[in-house]
């Protein structure tokens, strides 16, 4: 069983987010702004020894904020998380027999989900948080019945066993007969009683030779017999000096993995390499738990959810970018935290969640494959989406209208006239005009697909900035770089990603990707008619006039270089052309521009550094790159 979505209320930096989940799901975003809360959230919800009363809350979980001081006053704490089949019949018989109680089943797609909600609010009269757990209806309204029982939930929680990896993993607490994954693993090793027998015969012998072979020992074990003397009661009792574990168990409770990195180094115990390796090792014994074990501890149709801190903790940037595959391989849902750009270059787009903070707390932006408005079932509807049966549908579980890709205006219209009477009428053609507005935001599978091709370099870069500039070329990048230094706004240090899109997959998804994800954008193209369709590409993903004007700017006269000519530049370009080996000689502006578009990142490259330790020669560049460098400054 996947969990599809997570809805979390007023915990900790969150205030109120609806998160899809993926098999896979990877949240990025800086320090502080509550991935780890998402990681915390499903754990409580998730994990059974919350569910005793003063556990699991406290008064630091409670979302604050300036209306509200006081973690004891307001709303409560609320976890949903809703599981669902991808398609009819994903469940087996004995899941959907054992959790009959509480799986509800859309009457249109014959698809079952569970909805799990986890509340906590302050009991005055225990003077302690009290968490809650309750399956929901459709309604989101709990289970009454047969759907109360207490059964259910232990059932249910075998299941859907969750599991915590933090980003210090210690292979020293992991591999040791207390650890959560080794240490079980170990305590089902069965050896055949004969051997056990046998073994602590070879043992004691063994024990008792080692003790003779030097004198030190035998009086070492003669006083250590003093013991019995003292602390015997009525019977004497004994005392021996052990070298060797006493029986089996005592040998496999001290198991440990040696491990030798190359050929001809030493074999060393995983404890002594370094943190890397050791990080690594505790991801993959618990692949190792979860493929010999987990049927057994809990159902065989259990899917286990891994909560996993920072997989790249410690590991070269190589080794992070292969690490990926190995985490995408790892058994059951995974939901992940990184701080790696190396480990974020094949991560799928859509399994990506970018988190931020704000004086409203903790947001969440993705690219989701559906957009969903709750609203309440209408007949009339049934008919607008037997009319567009590929884009809408609506979830009866949970009360939403889903589209699923852009929304025309005639669609909308066509809905709006569906709940014309409505007595939530005004509510209803709200949250229509919200999903509406939404789904221009949609971006399809196929052009996402080009960017994983043609922006995988600069994907890590771009996905950890705070702004997106975007020009055409590499000339343009290395240019505006200099500027940027000359005008004294280093970009890199104020985190700005600058995107050379014709290198890169095409001009308009770029602008597309960063509304989505909420990345603030400026955009300067060529004078050129091809920077007129670059614009124009642009303008179609239905971004308004007002916004093309504060966002996206042209360079007035041609190509950058015809730009860079006619900003009067000929004879710092003419010197930057015969220090790269162009013959001199006199230039008129067409030979000029000639040698220029003959070698663009070359030139490009040196004027760049030379604007970075020039402000004169920054002055005179372009204004439309001196303009956006400016405005770059606090854009939202």
């Amino acid at each position: 069983m996947d969990i599809k979505r997570v809805r979390i209320r007023n915990f900790r930096s969150i205030r109120d987010v609806e998160i899809d989940l993926s098999p896979t799901t990877v949240f990025i975003g800086p320090n502080n702004a509550g991935k780890s809360a998402i990681l915390e959230a499903l754990r409580i919800a998730l994990t059974r020894r919350w569910g005793q009363r003063g556990t699991g809350f406290t008064e630091y979980d409670v979302h604050l904020c300036e209306a509200r001081t006081d973690p004891k006053i307001g709303d409560p704490v609320i976890i949903d998380i809703e599981l669902q089949e991808g398609v009819v019949g994903e469940w087996s018989d004995d899941l959907q027999a054992d959790l009959t109680d509480i799986v509800q089943v859309d009457v249109t797609t014959g698809l079952s989900s569970i909805i799990l909600r986890v509340s906590c609010a302050w009991d005055a009269g225990e003077e302690s948080y009290v968490p809650k757990w309750e399956f929901l209806n459709v309604d989101r309204n709990p289970l009454a019945g047969r759907g109360a029982r207490a059964v259910n939930m232990q059932e249910f929680f075998q299941f859907v066993p969750v599991f915590y990896l933090e980003a210090l993993r210690d292979a020293a607490e992991e591999f040791n007969a207390r650890g959560q994954f080794w240490g079980r693993l170990l305590r089902t090793v069965q050896i055949p009683d004969a051997l056990e027998q046998r073994s602590k015969r070879v043992f004691d012998l063994l024990n008792k030779k080692l003790l003779a072979s030097d004198p030190l020992l035998g009086e070492m074990a003669s006083g250590i017999s003093s013991i019995s003397q003292v602390a015997a009661a009525d019977l004497p009792g004994q005392a021996e000096l052990r070298v060797l574990p006493l029986n089996t168990w005592d040998i496999l409770s001290k198991t440990e993995v040696i491990y030798q990195t190359e050929g001809g180094k030493p074999w060393l115990p995983l404890i002594r390499h370094g943190q890397g390796v050791q990080s690594l090792s505790v991801m993959f014994v618990f692949k190792l738990f979860v493929e010999l074990l987990l049927t057994d501890l809990y159902k065989p149709d259990s899917t286990p959810v891994l909560a996993l801190e920072e997989p790249e903790t410690h590991l070269h940037p190589q080794a992070a970018r292969a690490l990926w595959n190995h985490v995408e391989r790892l058994p059951g849902q995974k939901v992940v935290t990184t701080h790696s750009p190396y480990f974020l270059q094949h991560v799928p787009f859509r399994d990506l969640r970018v988190v931020r903070i704000s004086h409203d707390g903790t947001s969440v932006w993705s690219l989701p494959r559906d957009f969903r408005a709750a609203i309440a079932h209408a007949p009339a509807i049934d008919r607008v989406i037997a009319r567009h049966p590929d884009l809408l549908a609506f979830d009866r579980n949970v009360g939403q209208l889903v589209v699923r890709g852009v929304m025309s205006q005639a669609v909308y219209r066509e809905l709006l006239i569906a709940y014309g009477d409505h007595e939530e009428k005004a509510t209803i053609h709200a949250k229509l005009r919200k999903v509406y507005e939404a789904s221009i935001q949609f971006i399809p599978d196929e052009e996402l697909s080009a960017l994983e091709t043609y922006a995988r370099r600069i994907r890590g870069e771009i996905f950890f900035a705070k702004r997106w500039l975007l020009v055409e070329g590499q000339s343009e990048y290395h240019i505006v770089h200099g500027i940027a230094k000359g005008l004294g706004y280093d970009l890199d240090e104020h985190g700005v990603a600058v995107i050379d899109f014709q290198n890169n997959g095409n001009s308009s998804c770029f602008p597309a990707l960063a509304r989505a994800l909420g990345y603030p954008w400026l955009m300067v193209a060529d004078g050129d008619a091809a920077g007129a369709d670059f614009l124009a590409s642009v303008a179609s993903r239905g971004f308004s006039d007002e916004e093309m004007t504060l966002r996206a700017a042209r360079l007035p006269d041609g190509t950058l270089e015809e730009q860079l000519v006619k900003d009067g530049l000929q004879t710092e370009l003419k010197e930057i052309l015969i220090g790269l080996g162009t013959p001199a000689g006199t230039f008129n502006d067409t030979e000029l521009l000639k040698a220029l578009k003959d070698d663009k990142s070359g030139y490009a490259a040196v004027l760049g550094h030379r604007c970075a330790t020039d402000p004169a020669l920054t002055a005179r560049m372009p204004q439309a790159f001196q303009a956006a460098i400016r405005n770059l400054r606090g854009l939202q």
